[in-house]
């Protein structure tokens, strides 16, 4: 009888312990991709062009590993198929002209695409704080 207690109590404690290890939500980190817009002009029969470029910050990484930091609940992928939430985070460095100008927006979607959080903040880490929590409150794991 006491073998068997005891085989008992291991099979509900590895039950439970399964019950614990739950996998962290994956995110993709992502920036907008900032249009940047070019051209020349000129009187009369002389030719113009216009040039349109997207491009993106080189914050990305310091993005993520604030985010890595910050926010160790989640998981960081670099494939967004494998994602359960995208995040878009647009940072700009602060300098003398734009010190109080929120430049840090951060946007989580979800699954679906839907719009789970967004806001604007003057420290990155604030930001990163914020989508953390909602990407927390949100994760069906």
């Amino acid at each position: 009888m006491t073998t068997r207690l005891a085989v008992s109590g291991f099979v509900i404690t590895a039950a439970l312990l399964g019950g614990v290890a739950t996998e962290k939500p994956r995110i993709f980190i992502t920036e907008s991709q900032a249009l940047q817009v070019s051209g020349n002009a000129a009187l009369g029969n002389a030719k113009g062009g216009v040039s349109v470029a997207g491009g993106t910050s080189p914050q990305n990484v310091e993005v993520m590993k604030t985010f890595q930091r910050r926010c160790p609940a989640v998981l960081i992928t670099g494939n967004k198929e494998k994602a359960d939430f995208v995040v878009r985070l647009d940072h700009e460095e602060p300098n003398p002209t734009t010190l109080f100008v929120h430049g840090n927006k951060v946007a989580v979607f979800n699954k679906d695409d839907d719009l789970i959080y967004s806001s604007s903040t003057r420290i990155l880490r604030t930001a990163v704080n914020g989508a953390c929590a909602a990407i927390t409150r949100a994760s069906p794991r």
